[in-house]
């Protein structure tokens, strides 16, 4: 029977933390690497090094063990497989820990081993799995109960042959209308290949006069196989007014290939362009009818022309 355990993750700049807590109670333990980037051609073993830290006071017994997983939504969430099954991208069975199992005193850090076994047969392309630390209070907790959670670190690999790296810009956006900046950009690459896959360029932002305004760095996010990963930067200051350009330029995979994509945006400040227009309007508004006032006291002043009505001695 297939088992999936969806959990969200943050999988930002290679990042990957997976955290199952069945009690409110949460033991400290950091993993580095948090991500491993890899790749080995057919019939070959490779090994690496996790360094599992306890930086809780108490001691941990840790369990180690590996399993695959899968790309879920647009923004680094992952599902894991802990069946028995195949998946076309599977990295798991080819892997062996050493040790399984790890006991950690307080702000102690210990090492585990694992190795890739890759087959001769092995499919070229991207190949994902998670070295999973399941960690349990070496002595009972309160009531007696012990407390588990676990933690991994993700394991990237790509086998060498024939591959494809195929990566699209979806969507590149912005909010139509904004009244104050930054503006956040919305870029959105989908990967049709094979292989994970990191964009790598930035974003350029013109104001309507053709100016630049804004230069931005495209955070480097990994693109799995077959999933649209969502990236968002702010762009501009807060006081900016008119119409907006943003390019994104970009290169993919190992060839460098090109992306690029164009979107505008406006950003109004209606509140004070509003005021501003109110008092303009207003200041017209005097200025025309008061044009007759105006024109007879500079007569007065400059030409002499007033001429006051004649009042009789008699009167």
């Amino acid at each position: 029977m297939r088992l999936t355990k969806t959990l969200t993750t943050l999988f930002v700049a290679t990042f990957f933390v997976l955290l199952i807590q069945p009690m409110s109670i949460v033991r400290a333990v950091s993993l580095s690497p948090l991500t491993f980037e890899l790749s080995a051609n057919p019939g070959e073993t490779i090994s690496n090094v996790l360094k599992i830290t306890n930086t809780d006071p108490t001691p941990v017994l840790i369990s180690i063990n590996v399993e695959d997983f899968t790309a879920v939504g647009e923004e680094g969430q992952v599902t894991l497989q802990d069946d028995e099954g195949v998946h076309t991208y599977s990295l798991a069975k080819w892997v062996t820990v050493t040790p399984s199992v790890l006991s950690l005193g307080p702000n102690e850090a210990g090492t585990v081993q694992f190795t890739i076994n890759v087959p001769f047969e092995a499919e070229p392309g991207g190949h994902y799995g998670s070295v999973l630390a399941t960690i349990g209070s070496a002595s009972p907790g309160a009531g007696g109960v012990s407390v588990a959670q676990k933690v991994g670190s993700l394991v990237l690999m790509n086998v060498a042959g024939d591959v494809t790296e195929q990566l699209f810009i979806e969507e590149l956006s912005a909010k139509p209308f904004s009244e104050y900046g930054p503006v956040t950009i919305l870029s959105r690459f989908q990967n049709s290949g094979t292989v994970h896959l990191k964009p790598r360029g930035f974003i350029l932002v013109k104001n309507m006069l053709g100016q630049e305004v804004d230069k931005l760095d495209l955070p480097q996010k990994n693109v799995l196989p077959h999933s649209i990963r969502r990236i968002e930067v702010p762009a501009g200051d807060k006081l900016m007014f008119g119409r907006y350009e943003a390019t994104l330029t970009a290169i993919y995979g190992s060839a460098n290939q090109p992306l690029s994509s164009v979107t505008t945006f406006w950003v109004i400040p209606w509140k004070i362009t509003t005021t501003v227009l109110i008092g303009l309007i207003l200041l017209l508004s005097f200025l025309i009818k008061g044009r007759k006032r105006i024109r007879l006291a500079l007569s007065v002043l400059f030409r002499g022309t007033h001429r006051y009505p004649h009042i009789s001695p008699d009167a």
